[in-house]
C-alpha cells in the first residue's frame, strides 16, 4: 500500500532546516532544528514551547528527555549543555563542556548525562549539571550506550579512535577495539546479549561486550554511519550502499536484504513486527521484520532521519524542515514478530 494517503496525523514545520530525529516521551514530541529546539502534542501536534540558543548550533542532534527535562548540546566553543523542563520548556541549567558538543544525543541513565564532544566524552550531574569526570581518547560523534554499568563509547580521530568500554562511574577504561578506520565515526553502539554492535568504514562490528574481543565482521557495499538496532536475536542497520541488512546477532549470518533508491545513513526503528527506516530516496519504509518485505512507504519531499515509533504511530523528521506523524498500520499477531 502507499501511505501517503490518510496515514498522516499532523504534521508539523518549524520552517528552518533539517529537522533531526525526534524523541518521544510522556506525550510530547522533541525536535531540533538549526539553534532551536521544539517540544509538540504528540496527539496533536501543537507546539508546546521553542527554546532557542541564538548563534549556538544544534543542527540535527536530537535532544534527549529523561524523567521529564530535555538535554541539548550545542556546537559553540564552549560546548554548552541545557537542561530544561520538558512539559513547560523552563530553564533547568546551563553547562559547559570546554569544546563544541558533537553531533551525537546525549546518553542519560541514573542520574548522569554522558554527552560527547570534539576532545571527548564527558559525565554531568542530570540534577545539577556539575562536572563527574570527562574521558578524553579523541572526538566522540556517536551517542554512547549505557549497559550494567558500563559505558559504550564510539570514538573517531587520528589517534585513540575506536569502541572503547568504560566504567559508567567513574570513566576508568576497560578495553578498546579498534576497526582500523578511527574517523569521524557516527554509528553509535547497540548492546544486547552480551555483544556489542557498531558500524565503522563500510563494515559492521560485533564484539564481545565484556572483553571487547571480536565476534563477527560484516562487510557492506559502503559507509556504515547508521547505528544498528537490535530486536529478537537480530540486527538491523543500514548502509550508504541503498540497503537495510538483517543479521543474525549471534554469528552476523545475513537472513535478508532490502533495496532503496537511495544511501541509508541514519537508523532504523522496530516495532509491531515491523522496521522502520528512512532513505535519501525522499521516503520513510515500514518493512517485515522477519521477512524483509516491504508493507508500506511514505514519500516525502527530501532525505528522512532515523524514525520514531511509539504507541502505533511513526514520527520523522526530515531534511528539509518537517516534523510528520503517521499512523502506523499493524501487521497481523501471526506476523508480529518484533
Amino acid at each position: 500500500m502507499n501511505a501517503a494517503a490518510g496515514m498522516r496525523r499532523w504534521h508539523f514545520s518549524p520552517g528552518r532546516g533539517a529537522v533531526s530525529a525526534p524523541v518521544v516521551a510522556d506525550g510530547g514530541v522533541y525536535v531540533s532544528n538549526a539553534s532551536e529546539v521544539y517540544a509538540v502534542d504528540a496527539v496533536t501536534g501543537q507546539p508546546w514551547w521553542r527554546f532557542s540558543t541564538a548563534l549556538a548550533r544544534i543542527d540535527t542532534t536530537p535532544p534527549a528527555v529523561v524523567d521529564g527535562t530535555v538535554f541539548i548540546g550545542t556546537d559553540d566553543e564552549a560546548g554548552h549543555v541545557y537542561a530544561r523542563d520538558a512539559r513547560t520548556g523552563r530553564h533547568i541549567w546551563k553547562a559547559s563542556t570546554g569544546a563544541p558538543v558533537s553531533s551525537a544525543s546525549p546518553a542519560v541513565v541514573d542520574g548522569v548525562v554522558y554527552v560527547g564532544n570534539q576532545k571527548g566524552l564527558y559525565a554531568l550531574d542530570a540534577a545539577s549539571g556539575e562536572r563527574r569526570w570527562e574521558f578524553r581518547p579523541c572526538a566522540v560523534f556517536a551517542r554512547p550506550a549505557v549497559a550494567d554499568g558500563v559505558l559504550y563509547v564510539h570514538a573517531g580521530g587520528r589517534d585513540g579512535g575506536g569502541l572503547y568500554a568504560v566504567d559508567a562511574r567513574t570513566g576508568e577504561q576497560q578495553w578498546r577495539f579498534s576497526t582500523g578506520r578511527e574517523w569521524n565515526e557516527e554509528s553509535a553502539p547497540a548492546v544486547a546479549g552480551g555483544m556489542v554492535h557498531v558500524g565503522s568504514g563500510s563494515s559492521l562490528y560485533t564484539v564481545d561486550a565484556r572483553t571487547g574481543r571480536q565476534r563477527w565482521t560484516f562487510l557492506t557495499g559502503h559507509y556504515v554511519t547508521a547505528s544498528p538496532v537490535t530486536a529478537n536475536g537480530t540486527v538491523y542497520c543500514g548502509s550508504w550502499d541503498r540497503n537495510l541488512y538483517a543479521l543474525d546477532a549471534a554469528t552476523g549470518g545475513m537472513r535478508w536484504t532490502f533495496a532503496t533508491a537511495g544511501a541509508i545513513a541514519s537508523s532504523a526503528a522496530v516495532g509491531g513486527g515491523l522496521v522502520y527506516v528512512g532513505s535519501r530516496d525522499f521516503s520513510l519504509y515500514a518493512v517485515d521484520a522477519a521477512t524483509g518485505e516491504k508493507r508500506w512507504e511514505f514519500p516525502t519531499s527530501d532525505g528522512v532521519n532515523a524514525p520514531a515509533v511509539v504507541d502505533g504511530m511513526a514520527y520523522i523528521g526530515t531534511r528539509d524542515g518537517h516534523l510528520h506523524a503517521l499512523r502506523t498500520p499493524v501487521p497481523p499477531p501471526h506476523e508480529a514478530t518484533a
